[in-house]
């Protein structure tokens, strides 16, 4: 979403909203996924024929193949973009604009405009502070390549699914755990959760310090400003 893309610097770095647009598609392809597996459950409950079943797993696998392709767009984004900032020999003066990250964090948290999850905020702006953009970019990318591992597994339980669909045992398979299918949607979902609140607490955290330098104000009302 263009509400949450990075705004790293003053130049138009497009590849911020490339990454942040293709980031977005990604998480958009797997619910999408999601709700075509549902669909196929609820055919199969429903009396459905196994081939009417199957449509459904086959356009799931699909979109998670969508969402893998969204996701290597974004690391080439990501590379891209830390490239482009070497070129330029960009400084990220604005990271000090903020002085106490801890408190803006929180603060930020507390009127509900990131996720409260003030470990992974640590982790990000001690990487800002010591690295600036260019180390947000490797833990995004980090994160991107998580999300491709984890996205992989989904594919292949699909496949080791696909013949239970066919046989019209796809409920019994889920249900009775004769596949780690929960498993690796699980696993992946939970790697969602934790990249997505990285990335909605970085693109807070730049648009802060952008707004401050440029003068735009803040995300935070004018009266706290001083205080944080």
């Amino acid at each position: 979403m263009g509400g949450i893309n990075h705004q790293p610097t003053k130049k138009p770095f497009a590849f911020s909203t490339l990454l942040s647009q293709y980031f977005t598609g990604a998480l958009g392809k797997l619910m999408y996924a999601n709700y075509e597996l549902e669909q196929a459950l609820l055919t199969e409950m429903r009396g459905g024929s196994p081939w009417e079943v199957n449509v459904y797993m086959e356009n799931a696998k699909s979109e998670l193949g969508e969402s893998l392709r969204f996701l290597y767009a974004a690391l080439e984004a990501t590379t891209t973009l830390h490239n482009r900032m070497a070129e330029l020999e960009y400084q990220d003066t604005s990271r000090f604009t903020v002085s106490d990250f801890a408190a803006l964090g929180c603060r930020l948290a507390q009127i509900g405009l990131i996720p409260g999850n003030m470990e992974t905020w640590k982790a990000v702006s001690e990487m800002r502070e010591d690295e600036a953009f260019y180390g947000v970019c490797r833990l995004i990318t980090e994160e991107l390549n998580d999300l491709v591992g984890k996205t992989k597994e989904v594919v292949q339980s699909f496949h080791e699914a696909t013949q239970y669909a066919l046989e019209g045992r796809l409920m019994a398979a889920v249900d009775e755990n004769l596949i780690p299918f929960r498993h690796a949607f699980f696993r992946l979902i939970t790697s969602w959760v934790k990249a997505w609140t990285m990335f909605i607490q970085s693109a807070a955290m730049s648009t802060e310090m952008y707004y401050r330098e440029e003068g735009y104000g803040t995300l935070l009302s004018v009266r706290e400003l001083a205080a944080v």
